[in-house]
């Protein structure tokens, strides 16, 4: 039947059964996925399964930091990926997580921070956070890979409307293989060993990093103002913290190359930020800055390294034990 031959009643009763159908379809979907919660953002009623499958950090902390088994964060981004969080829990009795973002900025790291604190039903005991180079910069707006805020939201309504996209239909598969199984748990407590993916290398690969960390690094921020909105905002967030929770800000390792040169506007940059941030740390009480972002020994050997930023466990350990020994120092001197 030619198409200009279709009675008009016929075309608009089939639009609007196919309309409400497709309507009704995503609505249905939109529905299994609030309710199956395949993030584990615990705004379902429903409790299927603990934990998310293997995932990124950056929607598996979702789930991490709402879990009550741990009462300690470590948070930050790759630079301080290399601190386990059961090292710390060994030596401190104190249970942690380690919510960290490969590549967060601080808009993104802040906002696990949030999300940590509002899924707390007692006071966290110990806060550790991974301070490097980007969180001197004077823009905190800044924004390099794509983060899912939607996850995050206190809003119902931003939460439903993140929904509606192709990485939600794969989270719902994902997790749906979880649930019978086929697929592994991504590991609670957040740690991620990155030596696994550099491996221990050949020779000729030994040589290749050595070669690349003989090069120096060029500084991405230089910020010589008095503005620095990311410290400002670790500012308030550690003011609203109880005064019994202790504060960690690390200040991770880096290679000597990756250090700006002594004399210019970088290491002027570098010593203003640094700076910054210890004041902020000696405002508060129970709260320490842990430094290796600095000219010292270990930072010249390029056997701690893989690359100008990422150390190797022998770095790895030595910081641990000093966070460990800090929280210990500060819970020990409570009345």
């Amino acid at each position: 039947m030619p198409m200009r031959d279709v009675n008009p009643a016929t075309w608009w009763r089939f639009t609007l059964i196919f309309s409400v159908a497709s309507f009704g379809f995503l609505a249905g979907l939109i529905a299994l996925m609030f309710l199956v919660d395949p993030f584990d953002t615990g705004r379902s009623p429903l409790r299927l399964k603990e934990g998310v499958p293997q995932q990124g950090p950056r929607t598996a902390n979702v789930s991490r930091a709402r879990d009550q088994a741990y009462n300690s964060a470590i948070i930050g981004n790759s630079r301080v990926q290399m601190i386990d969080p059961a090292a710390l829990t060994e030596e401190t009795g104190i249970p942690f997580v380690a919510l960290v973002v490969q590549g967060g900025l601080p808009k993104e790291l802040l906002t696990t921070w949030d999300w940590f604190m509002a899924h707390r039903r007692a006071p966290p005991k110990v806060m550790v956070l991974g301070i490097d180079g980007v969180w001197c910069s004077d823009d905190l707006s800044k924004q390099v890979n794509p983060f899912p805020y939607w996850l995050y939201s206190r809003s119902t309504l931003e939460y439903l409307q993140g929904l509606f996209r192709s990485s939600s239909l794969s989270g719902l598969r994902n997790y749906f293989s979880y649930l019978i199984g086929h697929r592994p748990q991504a590991r609670p407590d957040g740690f991620w060993d990155y030596e696994n993916v550099y491996g221990v290398g050949t020779p000729q690969q030994l040589a290749h990093m050595r070669e690349e960390l003989d090069k120096p690094q060029g500084t991405a921020d230089v910020n010589l103002g008095t503005h620095f909105p990311a410290a400002d905002a670790v500012a308030a967030r550690i003011a609203a913290l109880p005064a019994e929770t202790v504060v960690i800000l690390v200040r991770p390792p880096v290679y000597i190359t990756g250090l700006p040169e002594p004399g210019t506007e970088a290491a002027k940059a570098e010593t203003v930020c640094r700076d910054v941030f210890a004041k902020l740390a000696a405002a508060r009480p129970n709260t320490r800055i842990i430094d290796w972002r600095f000219d010292r020994p270990e930072n010249r050997d390029p056997g701690n390294f893989f690359d100008h930023t990422h150390y190797r466990k022998t770095l790895a350990r030595r910081i641990e034990a000093e966070i460990a020994a800090a929280v210990q120092d500060e819970r020990a001197a409570k009345p």
